[in-house]
């Protein structure tokens, strides 16, 4: 005969099981930025510069994308 699971036993399961996907889609963002940064030419190292003086990450997005215009700018055909 098997007893039910308390609650907190599956709600601690499904924390965790969530705690684990977060993990792995932040792994996952974290190396397009990185992958990202660096086709605009912005190094992984300048990104944790630029977040650790305090840049919110909106405006480190914006300068990412502005970035990311400029190079697409160069690489136009005239």
């Amino acid at each position: 005969m098997t007893t039910a699971q308390s609650p907190n036993l599956a709600d601690d399961s499904q924390s965790t099981a969530f705690a684990e996907k977060d993990e792995i889609l932040l792994e996952r963002v974290a190396e397009k930025l990185v992958r990202f940064g660096q086709q605009v030419g912005v190094t992984p190292e300048e990104m944790i510069s630029l977040l650790d003086s305090d840049t919110s990450i909106h405006d480190f997005f914006v300068f990412l994308a502005s970035k990311s215009s400029r190079a697409a700018s160069r690489r136009a055909p005239r």
